[in-house]
């Protein structure tokens, strides 16, 4: 009996490079930390405080507006905070302007997953987080 070796007959090989390889997955990148953290935290918002301690993005604002270069609509305010030392400063608070943006900014995500090599965010993720924020922004009402 004679072995023969088990080929495709369209030419190509079985084994894809991608499904085989030994290279690490490289880590995420801050931008994309940042995306997602805007994400998760949807209609309450995020700030460099959030970003410096959960992120320890020493530059959330210069990351906010990377995004904001590349197309996603992210509103923003000032609010107090008291700082350890006593004294009253104002920081601003970010947020995505409405689920469109969400969606652009998980689309985003997946682009930049898939540069690296990881998995995308499923769509089952990408339902929760377009789900905590509305479909359009409402105003917000007079002081």
């Amino acid at each position: 009996m004679e072995k023969t070796k088990a080929a495709p007959q369209n030419g190509t090989t079985l084994n894809q490079q991608i499904q085989h390889s030994t290279a690490p997955i490289r880590s995420a990148t801050k931008l994309e930390l940042v995306a997602v953290h805007l994400l998760e935290n949807g209609t309450n918002g995020t700030s460099s405080l959030s970003g410096l301690s959960g992120l320890h993005d020493l530059n959330f604002r210069n990351s906010v507006s990377v995004l904001r270069r590349q197309g996603i609509d992210i509103q923003d305010e000032f609010f107090p905070h008291q700082h350890t030392g006593g004294e009253q400063v104002y920081l601003k608070r970010y947020w995505l302007a409405d689920r469109n943006q969400a969606r652009k900014l998980a689309e985003l995500v997946n682009l930049k997953r898939k540069a690296r090599g990881a998995l995308s965010l499923s769509r089952e993720q990408i339902a929760r987080y377009l789900a905590a924020i509305p479909a359009s922004e409402q105003p917000k009402p007079a002081a």
